[in-house]
């Protein structure tokens, strides 16, 4: 595939141990990834707890963008890139309709992960009025070839999201009466878009976990 997506065992001598890993080339606009399982995890039940341990080797090209979450889709990874983003503001793709999770784009202003959701195509999480401050997002920096561990956890039937980069809070999503997405099944997404510069993510471990009512 182009970008190429590998698993990397501990016996291969090629890196590290236990890493799926995604090669994106200069100067291409593909994008590849991985789905993990079915849709089957709710959003909006009892509890939802995420987590993810990706590293990014190089910053800051255009059109660079990495995505780690859940989504509504699960036929392939060629449309699982649920935002674009510009200076500091995420805009919905079009599909999926519906995504919760972390994402990186090269174009924006920093680089951080961004927390994001997206519910029925309109962006809850990550827009003009839900987006991150200056503080959260220097709390939530990307370092070039370090592993950063990323974690969402949804409660209050989905009205309330918190993002946790490396062990500290970076952003928090409340509402009394709207949801943070659909009440729909979805199913662990790793993507990454190419851009203007080469760069490789790397997932070291993915999780989910989900209480019910």
């Amino acid at each position: 595939t182009d970008p190429a997506v590998v698993f990397v065992d501990s016996a291969s001598g090629a890196g590290d141990g236990g890493v799926l890993g995604i090669t994106c080339d200069a100067g291409q606009t593909n994008i590849g990834g991985a789905i993990f399982g079915q849709k089957q995890w709710s959003v909006v039940d009892n509890y939802l707890e995420f987590k993810a341990r990706v590293r990014i080797s190089a910053l800051g090209a255009a059109s660079e963008r990495v995505f780690v979450g859940l989504t509504d889709l699960q036929e392939d990874t060629v449309s699982e890139m649920p935002f674009t983003g510009a200076t500091t503001i995420l805009t919905a793709s079009g599909d999926p309709n519906d995504a919760i999770g972390f994402f990186f784009e090269g174009d924006m202003t920093g680089d951080y992960w961004a927390p994001g959701a997206v519910k029925a195509d309109v962006v809850t999480v990550g827009s003009a009025t839900t987006q991150m401050d200056a503080v959260q997002r220097r709390n939530a920096t990307v370092i070039a070839a370090q592993w950063h561990t990323l974690k969402f956890r949804v409660e209050n039937a989905g009205m309330d999201a918190t993002w946790h980069v490396d062990g500290r809070e970076v952003y928090h999503y409340t509402s009394p009466t709207l949801t943070v997405v659909t009440d729909v099944s979805y199913v662990p997404v790793f993507v990454a878009t190419e851009g203007a510069g080469a760069m490789n993510v790397d997932l070291d471990a993915i999780s989910v976990e989900m209480g019910r009512d």
